[in-house]
């Protein structure tokens, strides 16, 4: 049996990762941010809030995929799988609600 090359074991092996790193459709970062501070201000003052919620943003497009977050927009309800994955990738935020003094 011939060995596989390098390029040819990489190539399978990139096919079997998640896609990450993902794009937020347009409009759907700001709406994503609003309505994360509309559930933070609830307990938090603004500034704390709106950190933990551009913090939440930019690592949900960080773990999840340009489809994913199309998938995400609008939607009535979050699959969920989906939702534990968005509480579990927000909470690595969490220190922003509460920043040392």
């Amino acid at each position: 049996m011939r060995p596989l090359s390098l390029t040819v074991l990489l190539l399978a092996c990139a096919g079997t990762l998640p896609a990450v790193a993902g794009e937020w459709p347009s409009g759907a970062r700001e709406a994503f941010i609003r309505d994360c501070m509309v559930g933070a201000m609830a307990r938090h003052k603004e500034g704390p809030a709106r950190h933990y919620c551009e913090c939440s943003a930019d690592r949900v497009a960080a773990e999840f995929s340009s489809a994913e977050l199309r998938q995400l927009q609008g939607a009535d309800q979050v699959p969920a799988p989906m939702q534990e994955r968005l509480l579990a990738t927000s909470s690595n935020c969490l220190s922003q609600l509460n920043p040392a003094q």
